[in-house]
């Protein structure tokens, strides 16, 4: 019988499913995997069904930031989301950016 071992990081999946959780929590109209020019948006949050605002969510190590190669990838995504769409986008990264993250995404949709 094969064996699943234990995850040593928390998934993008974890992370968006979490976020999810606490803007629905506040009554904030966050979606899942809204497909839109065909790129796959991990969260995107609505006002009154419209588009105000892209969460990318990653699942970064702790030394995300020395790693010079997924800063650069993670830029290059962020840039043409915000030059595709208009909107700004916000990266949540780990787990315990989600507070942070909850409360940038509060202060735009109020």
């Amino acid at each position: 019988m094969k064996k699943i071992e234990y995850p040593k990081k928390r998934s993008e999946t974890e992370i968006q499913a979490l976020l999810w959780y606490f803007l629905r929590k506040k009554k904030i109209d966050a979606r899942l995997q809204v497909v839109a020019n065909r790129k796959k948006l991990d969260i995107v949050i609505f006002k009154a069904r419209r588009a105000v605002c892209i969460v990318e969510c990653k699942s970064w190590s702790k030394n995300y930031s020395l790693v010079r190669r997924y800063r650069l990838n993670n830029s290059k995504q962020v840039n043409r989301y915000r030059e595709m769409f208009g909107l700004p986008v916000i990266v949540c990264g780990r787990i315990q950016d989600i507070t942070k993250v909850q409360g940038e995404i509060i202060k735009l949709t109020y």
